[in-house]
């Protein structure tokens, strides 16, 4: 299916769309959109993939990505970055990621940024880490060590 027929289609029907933004180092920077149809993962900078991929996903593969995101959705916009009431310790230079979830007549955004440190933010900040790889996506995105020694993602 080309790019903008996925895009069409997943238009109709619930989607959710993942885009991780840059940090001050060589985090990965990528966007996909995913319906229970397939998806379309672009690939900006740190990536093994760069430019467009489409990618196609299970029925459960789809139930567990929603089921993983689900506790985390707000009710509208909700930013969880410098100022928010769980992001008291902030660590500079760190990635963010939005996740947007789309069906019609209804459109909701969460937005973090890893560097918020606070405790309440672990089982956030595991999940959305993990996400990529509920759909295979994972593999799309080239994994970097990062200065501290840790990990941008989680080892596989």
């Amino acid at each position: 299916m080309a790019a903008a027929a996925l895009l069409v289609e997943q238009s109709q029907t619930p989607s959710i769309i993942v885009e991780r933004k840059p940090c001050l180092g060589e985090c990965p920077v990528y966007r996909f959109q995913v319906s229970a149809s397939g998806g379309m993962f672009e690939g900006r900078r740190f990536t093994s993939v760069h430019g467009e991929q489409p990618f196609s996903i299970t029925p459960k593969e789809w139930s567990t990505f929603q089921s993983a995101l689900a506790p985390h959705r707000p009710q509208g916009t909700e930013t969880i970055t410098v100022g928010h009431a769980r992001c008291r310790q902030f660590a500079t230079d760190h990635a963010s990621v939005s996740v947007t979830w789309i069906e019609v007549g209804r459109s909701d955004q969460l937005v973090f940024n890893f560097g918020c440190r606070d405790p309440r933010n672990d089982a956030l900040a595991r999940t959305l880490a993990d996400a990529p790889d509920l759909l295979q996506v994972g593999k799309l995105i080239e994994d970097r060590r990062l200065e501290d020694g840790a990990w941008d993602r989680p080892a596989k």
